[in-house]
């Protein structure tokens, strides 16, 4: 059964079952920067010593912050912008290199063409000089069937290759349609690299003017908007020491950052409430009286949370509650948050395996308290009504959820607060002897995995519970083979409707059927693991929408 932390991901304090808790008047400073600034059990009263609204700014050079972020995006800034450039001009000298190769291409089947006569090897002087005129001509070779030189011109290139760009062209052919020839031809891309050398040095020193534009522009913004405003709030902090009520202006030609406008604008409210003097500090001290009940509140409500989880996970079986069954069970079960709404019930009873995974109403305290009354309901009427059926196990829920929750009686009176609560439910019973797995739904679908294939077999649309509405679909049992060893998966819709990815959408029953087909050759329990950590990848930083419960079972070998 895998495990769930008991809050939603906050940091606690002190590390026990009460939470958080309230925030102190302390960390509340600290976040606003005020370390330095006394905190009494007076109720604040050394608020006003001089120089206590100052003391978590003495000392600190406010122009430091745009010099920190300066040396903090300048780098970024100068790596894109340099990296975007050289990658503009790398794809600029591979276009020209391309296109100085076409053309070379296109001069040497142009000449290949005009030597392919009668008596080429010994005509070829004109060609090979008409080469000669173009002003990036290095070598031209000629070449006769038998591979033996006929003609050449110019140099021999030596060198780096880079520095060449080197073409051949087959004469037509001659007897036995054998080539006649080939030409070989050699252009210098010198002058491509010294192009692509001047556009690379361009590239820094437009990269260095975008980064001096970057520093002025950020000293200009960070001046006006953040350390103009930040001095005028010091200024008013100073006067404040000496019980001057001066508030900051937060309009102006240079109004602050949303951020400091809301910092000024909390000073300013400070301001308007020290005036009053010792009603401001009677407010702060009941303040922290509050807190402190809030607090001890708190951790009333969470201890007894734990409790309540403590409780609902031993209503909850075992996975080998089933190994007499000859199955292998995996469970996974993760309530969104202390406590869920989603539960399951696995046991063996005359020779038969039982798995029911129900999917509450809401999650939390309220869902928690159905499962109890799930959990009960199972326990009557498979023990003491003896059903094996699971369409008619499922009908009989439905008529004790009812009857708990008085659902008719509130139906028939038209009562306004009536409860319109229920819960999804999927039962199977596993008949290993017969073969069979019997299979009934309400609003929950069976994942079956067998030879490969992953398939669904879905139940009745409509739930257990809830007020009727008369379009309620009958319930039915479905009968599936155990040949081929199949897998079988029942689980609530909170495992499918998880969040993420990049498009942010829901993964739905393909994305989970894929997941399971993909590791269908691990143990069950290793499946399980790896939906769950399939899942966790899929969320990202999205929070889990709902509890989620899957029971996994197959027949054992032997």
């Amino acid at each position: 059964m895998s495990g769930e932390p008991l809050a939603d991901g906050a940091p606690r304090r002190g590390g026990s079952l009460r939470g958080a808790g309230p925030l102190r008047r302390g960390d509340a400073l600290a976040d606003l920067g005020f370390t330095e600034v006394p905190t009494t059990q007076d109720g604040g009263a050394d608020t006003m010593r001089p120089g206590a609204l100052r003391g978590a700014a003495r000392g600190r050079n406010l122009d430091g912050l745009a010099h920190t972020l300066f040396l903090r995006l300048s780098p970024v800034i100068a790596a894109v912008v340099l990296a975007t450039q050289v990658v503009i001009a790398w794809v600029n000298y591979g276009d020209q290199i391309r296109i100085e190769g076409g053309r070379a291409q296109m001069m040497a089947d142009m000449t290949a063409r005009a030597l392919a006569r009668p008596g080429w090897t010994g005509d070829h002087a004109s060609q090979l000089q008409a080469l000669a005129l173009d002003p990036a001509f290095r070598f031209a070779l000629l070449r006769d069937a038998a591979g033996g030189v006929v003609g050449r011109l110019g140099e021999e290139p030596r060198g780096r290759n880079f520095e060449r760009i080197q073409v051949s062209a087959e004469i037509e052919p001659g007897a036995a349609a054998q080539p006649a020839g080939s030409l070989t031809l050699v252009l210098s891309a010198e002058g491509l690299r010294a192009n692509a050398e001047k556009q690379f040095v361009m590239v820094l020193g437009a990269s260095l003017a975008l980064i001096l534009a970057f520093a002025l522009s950020l000293r200009l913004a960070v001046g006006r908007h953040v350390l103009a405003p930040l001095r005028r709030l010091l200024a008013a902090m100073g006067e404040v020491e000496h019980k001057q009520w001066i508030t900051v202006d937060l309009a102006g030609r240079r109004r602050p950052s949303r951020e400091i406008a809301d910092i000024s604008a909390a000073f300013n409210r400070m301001v308007e409430g020290l005036k009053s003097g010792d009603e401001a500090r009677h407010l702060l001290a009941e303040l922290e009286r509050t807190h402190a009940r809030l607090a001890e509140a708190n951790g009333l409500v969470m201890e007894s949370l734990g409790y309540a989880r403590r409780i609902q996970q031993a209503v909850l079986p075992g996975p080998a509650a089933l190994r007499g069954a000859g199955l292998e069970v995996a469970v996974l079960w993760e309530p969104l948050h202390v406590v869920g709404g989603d539960y399951y019930w696995i046991e063996e009873i005359d020779g038969l395996g039982i798995v029911v995974v129900a999917d509450c109403t809401g999650h939390g305290v309220p869902g928690a308290f159905l499962t109890l009354i799930v959990a009960t309901a199972l326990d009557r009427i498979l023990h003491d009504q003896r059903l094996r059926r699971p369409d008619e196990i499922l009908a009989a829920l439905d008529g004790v959820v009812r009857a708990r929750l008085r659902q008719e009686l509130r139906q028939e009176t038209s009562a306004p607060d009536g409860s319109d609560d229920g819960l999804d439910c999927g039962i199977c019973v596993i008949d290993r002897p017969s073969g069979v797995v019997h299979f009934a739904g309400a609003g929950l679908a069976l994942t079956v995995l067998a030879d490969g294939e992953t398939s669904r077999i879905k139940g009745r649309r409509h739930g257990l519970g809830y007020r009727r509405t008369g379009r309620e679909e009958p319930l039915a049992a479905v009968e599936i083979p155990l040949c081929g060893s199949p897998t079988f998966f029942l689980m609530t819709d909170g495992v499918s409707d998880q969040m993420g990815g990049a498009s942010r959408r829901l993964l739905g029953y393909r994305g989970v059927a894929e997941i399971l087909g993909k590791h269908r050759d691990l143990p069950l329990a290793g499946q399980v693991a790896a939906l769950e950590a399939a899942l966790a990848v899929h969320r990202g930083p999205e929070p889990r929408r709902d509890d989620m419960a899957l029971v996994a079972f197959r027949p054992t070998l032997g």
